[in-house]
């Protein structure tokens, strides 16, 4: 991976009413962040508003709350009804991927982009998801990813017992992800967002919570892609 080269994922909405508009994450390689945006930022988005009570943050480090400050911007421009059907198309790399969607289903998508890459001390598991970032994933295809993606946290970042490791207990993360969510969504409704945010956000968090309760059983419904003889692959050099 070049470690110069800033990812662009840009999502651009199509509505028949002829109101489009476009959002890009641009994702730093080194840090797999985007940068707040520029400007004022609301008062619900400071640090202490709704505060997730399992954040280490604090106010000498930072004002605001960087996953709020980085959904601030996407309210202006998400005034649609949540069934509302828009055309998505997603710019990345050297694709383009297009889908007929309803307007939380497509907020869904980018919020939890900007989620990942926000900076938020309790989302950066999934930064390397983003970085290989699937719109418009299903529950199945997230599940997939996410159990991948731990695995290889396991393995280029083994335990260490003297610093420990953030990213042991894969329920855990959804565990912090679903109290992230439900103070996300009290700061957005102080800020009036519309109910196609509200909803997008709903829909995150019913995904994290699908995985905790059942995670081995739904781990089990993917078992099948794995049967012995499907794919005879051995790293074992000869």
């Amino acid at each position: 991976m070049d470690r110069n080269y800033t990812k662009r994922v840009r999502y651009e909405f199509i509505f028949k009413s002829q109101d489009n508009f476009q959002y890009e994450v641009d994702i730093d390689p080194v840090s797999l962040e985007h940068s707040a945006p520029l400007g004022s930022a609301p008062e619900w988005a400071k640090l202490d508003v709704d505060k997730c009570p399992h954040c280490p943050l604090n106010n000498s480090s930072s004002e605001y709350c960087p996953l709020a400050l980085r959904i601030a911007p996407i309210l202006s421009f998400s005034a649609h009804p949540a069934f509302e059907s828009v055309k998505v198309r997603v710019h990345k790399d050297n694709m383009t991927i297009e889908s007929q969607s309803t307007v939380q289903e497509a907020y869904r998508s980018l919020i939890g982009l900007v989620m990942a890459t926000s900076g938020c001390p309790h989302t950066g598991f999934f930064k390397p998801m983003a970085w290989f970032h699937l719109p418009f994933a299903t529950q199945d295809e997230t599940l997939f990813r996410a159990c991948a993606t731990f695995l290889l946290f396991q393995f280029f970042d083994p335990v260490d017992p003297e610093n420990g490791n953030h990213f042991t207990d894969l329920k855990q993360v959804y565990e912090d992800i679903h109290i992230v969510n439900q103070h996300i969504a009290k700061r957005l409704k102080k800020a009036s967002a519309s109910e196609s945010t509200l909803n997008a956000l709903t829909i995150l968090d019913i995904f994290a919570q699908s995985f905790l309760p059942t995670l081995n059983e739904s781990l089990q419904e993917l078992s099948f892609l794995f049967r012995p003889g499907i794919n005879e692959v051995s790293f074992e050099t000869p």
